[in-house]
């Protein structure tokens, strides 16, 4: 049995990027989406968005928030975010070319629409789901939110698009640890889906390499001397590409730490970073796997296998991956 689609006698145009968000979306969010799309677009906003919402079967604050998170899922945009002449953000007005489809996630700004405690009840009764995704945030942070709490747990779920589930497990991990405030949870799944941790498989992935992580990673700042200081986020870009991208356990990187120490004197993540790459795109597993041995040359004289790699680590680092410093 085959299917066949009535157009009838009109269309609607749904973005091929909608399709990848329809499992994060609820029903009032994909409701407003189509009501919007199937509306002619004329006007100002505000002439036309009280009648879409209402055929979209929803009310007018519930549909704002869920062109919220279209907007934030880079489906939908306003001209007001563009230039002098009305044109949108990046089209470069009338005469532009069209720019080039990019591939990665949109960009999201730090800061996300203002949600007042009118909108995040309306929210909560045309979607019981939202409100049971607060009770269970409320019981994993221990306290019950307030109106400012609760409309910044919502406008995650609106604006940045991820599902309850990626929320309340971001949630659960960071009350785990300590961190019981709302805003320092919204500022740690802004960083999440910037990095395009933005589901909540591979945020379950990336919470549990974490906790696995903990004590390499504790065991590698007492190397470095950084016992009482915390990795900067180029620290941690590098720290993390060796135990998870590369593999690499603590034995690995105190090999690379010693082999820095050995060629420059001191201690530099930056060397480190380009030994473990050396290392990685060379195959090497164990530390055995690195260790310098002694070969013969067609002249019958003897010369070091790690002394073309030590020199190659040596030019790569002075070409542009910094001067030396720890952690620059």
């Amino acid at each position: 049995m085959k299917i066949f689609v009535n157009f009838g006698g009109a269309v609607i145009n749904l973005p091929q990027a909608a399709a990848k968000c329809i499992s994060s979306a609820t029903r009032e969010e994909l409701a407003a989406l189509m009501a919007l799309l199937s509306e002619p677009r004329t006007g100002d906003y505000e002439d036309y968005a009280d009648t879409v919402a209402e055929k979209a079967g929803i009310t007018r604050q519930v549909f704002d928030s869920a062109l919220s998170f279209w907007r934030g899922a880079g489906i939908i945009g306003f001209e007001a975010d563009g230039d002098a002449d009305g044109n949108p953000a990046g089209s470069g007005g009338k005469d532009a070319k069209p720019a080039p489809e990019k591939k990665s996630a949109p960009v999201r700004k730090r800061t996300m629409p203002e949600m007042t405690g009118e909108e995040a009840e309306a929210i909560m009764e045309a979607s019981p789901e939202r409100r049971s995704l607060l009770n269970e945030c409320q019981q994993a942070i221990g306290h019950i939110f307030n109106s400012t709490e609760a409309a910044v747990i919502l406008s995650m779920r609106e604006y940045l698009g991820v599902d309850d589930e990626y929320i309340l497990l971001l949630v659960t991990y960071c009350a785990r640890h300590g961190k019981r405030g709302v805003k320092y949870v919204e500022t740690t799944a802004y960083s999440m889906v910037e990095r395009g941790i933005d589901t909540s498989t591979s945020l379950d992935e990336y919470l549990s390499w974490r906790e696995q992580s903990g004590t390499t990673e504790s065991k590698v700042k007492n190397l470095l001397g950084m016992e009482k200081s915390s990795f900067t986020p180029k620290q941690r870009e590098m720290f993390e590409r060796w135990s998870r991208t590369f593999g690499y356990d603590y034995d690995m990187m105190e090999a690379a730490y010693n082999a820095t120490v050995d060629a420059i004197g001191k201690p530099s993540m930056p060397y480190m970073n380009k030994v473990l790459e050396s290392w990685h795109e060379l195959g090497f597993r164990t530390p055995d796997e690195v260790r310098p041995a002694k070969k013969s040359d067609a002249s019958g004289g003897t010369f070091d296998t790690y002394d073309f790699f030590d020199l190659a680590v040596k030019r790569g680092l002075s070409l542009g991956s910094g001067d030396g410093k720890n952690g620059e």
